[in-house]
């Protein structure tokens, strides 16, 4: 299994005196992980880019009685967090939430909590995640292209295309801009691609091309049934190009309409 990278976006955590009995073992401190409602419990499973709550219950030793003076909660490889505490007792609630690139399932992480008293002992406690980054369904919107006589066309700039000329065939030329990739796909695939997991699948075995040239500039309605797609800034754009419309003045006017997703 992949091993997590995470991103920590935010830690908090509140803290009050808590009833609890622990267990203690040759005077050192107890620590547990916090058991109640909506928290995290060790073997769960989360998923990225949501927050969940998790939280650790403390005690003084029952034996030595010495007050706990400092808890540290560290996540995997990030870098601890230590903060001052006091008293005999003790709570910590924690905020998580992990970032990660595109992967069904992305690993595992450890949250681990270390509690010490005055008299320097220890205590640790751990919780072990199975991070999920469940496949996210994808929403269809539709797009519109435009080319106004010998202007350069409108529409295409999010999704990393050009399309400032037509070829001596009256077809459209659609080019990808400068740091973008063009791909050309079969048909079908527009309707089995529902998930970005799926997206980014179809992507990574696409073969690229230099140009779409397929759309009638002469045509006054016609129907089409092309999926092409880009790579830009760092994101995928299928894109399913089903009509075009076209009106005459001095010269042309043309727009290209489908769905993107």
């Amino acid at each position: 299994m992949k091993k997590l990278a995470l991103a920590l976006v935010c830690l908090v955590s509140v803290a009050f005196f808590a009833s609890c009995t622990p267990q203690t073992v040759e005077g050192d401190p107890t620590i547990q992980v916090l058991t109640e409602e909506g928290y995290v419990q060790n073997g769960d499973v989360v998923n990225v880019n949501t927050d969940f709550d998790f939280g650790f219950v403390m005690a003084s030793s029952a034996i030595t009685g010495k007050e706990l003076t400092s808890l540290i909660i560290k996540v995997d490889d990030e870098e601890p967090d230590t903060l001052p505490i006091f008293g005999n007792e003790y709570t910590y609630r924690g905020t998580l939430r992990y970032e990660f690139t595109r992967d069904e399932i992305v690993g595992e992480s450890m949250i681990t909590a270390v509690v010490i008293d005055a008299a320097g002992k220890i205590a640790t406690a751990n919780i072990t995640l199975s991070i999920n980054n469940p496949a996210q369904p994808l929403v269809p919107t539709e797009f519109t292209w435009n080319r106004h006589g010998g202007n350069d066309a409108t529409g295409l700039d999010e999704f990393g295309l050009e399309w400032n000329s037509n070829a001596k065939e009256i077809y459209a030329v659609i080019t990808p801009k400068e740091g973008a990739l063009l791909y050309r796909f079969d048909p079908s695939v527009w309707a089995t691609t529902t998930t970005d997991v799926e997206k980014a699948a179809l992507f990574s075995e696409g073969i690229t091309t230099t140009q779409f040239k397929e759309i009638s500039c002469t045509a006054v309605d016609k129907d089409y049934d092309f999926v092409i797609g880009t790579a830009y800034n760092g994101e995928f754009h299928l894109i399913h190009v089903t009509h075009s419309h076209v009106f005459t003045f001095k010269g042309t006017d043309v727009t290209i309409t489908g769905e993107a997703k």
